[in-house]
């Protein structure tokens, strides 16, 4: 009876692989390794970051002026026409949320069983308007939060802070005018008490810093004590 319901799951399973197979999250090829991100070629064109492993490091120094954040992590080095740009583009404007649950997934294990981030109980995803959130069906910071709440065992709180406006794209705007562009965007509206509490902020990716600390701030203000730390898929240089 026990090889029967090992046959019936692997038939299922290939059957379950037939009609909806892994592909790698930037080239979209399909990918033998249901626990993997990218296909072999791809693989070798990406590179993880260890930030999750120091306190201070590359990601905090973005915040020289925000003595608030504990510690901060970047899952991948952002370089531009890379494959973790192309991941990104596919998550955020080609309907593919998937992605950002698998890299949440995969992710949360590294954050997990690090000293820095293991207990962490509060994941709250940087807001987008609920204009653009409409647009887009999802919040790609959201779905990644959620990848990340299933392996580091914590809750996701979107009911935290909310985005008070839309602002114009940051994509070719420099340091300083991404900062005036992210002032007063944000406001918390929770019963939800987070002073004492360990909290991850998550975002896509960390260019400026700009929109993570302006969401940061925000929380800082609502909750003094906060225990705050921070986390993306990627960080630019």
């Amino acid at each position: 009876m026990m090889n029967l319901f090992k046959r019936i799951a692997y038939y299922f399973d290939a059957l379950l692989d037939l009609m909806y197979p892994t592909v790698c999250i930037s080239c979209e090829k399909k990918i033998d390794e249901h626990t993997e991100l990218f296909c072999l070629e791809c693989q070798h064109q990406v590179r993880m970051t260890e930030l999750h492993e120091s306190m201070d490091n590359e990601f905090t120094a973005h915040f020289p002026t925000f003595d608030k954040l504990i510690s901060g992590s970047a899952m991948y080095y952002y370089i531009k026409t890379g494959r973790i740009q192309k991941a990104l583009e596919l998550l955020k404007y080609k309907n593919r949320p998937e992605i950002g649950t698998r890299l949440g997934q995969y992710y949360g294990n590294f954050l997990h069983a690090s000293t820095i981030y293991a207990d962490v109980e509060y994941i709250i995803p940087v807001p987008l308007h609920t204009k653009r959130k409409a647009q887009r069906g999802y919040n790609q910071s959201e779905v990644f939060a959620n990848g990340l709440a299933e392996t580091m065992k914590a809750q996701v709180r979107s009911d935290i802070i909310f985005r008070r406006k839309e602002t114009q794209s940051q994509t070719e705007k420099n340091r300083a005018d991404r900062i005036a562009n992210m002032k007063a965007i944000f406001y918390c509206k929770s019963n939800l008490d987070l002073n004492h509490r360990k909290v991850l902020l998550v975002d896509d990716i960390l260019t400026t810093g700009a929109t993570l600390q302006s969401c940061a701030e925000t929380l800082v203000l609502r909750y003094p004590h906060i225990k705050l730390y921070m986390a993306t898929i990627a960080m630019g240089n």
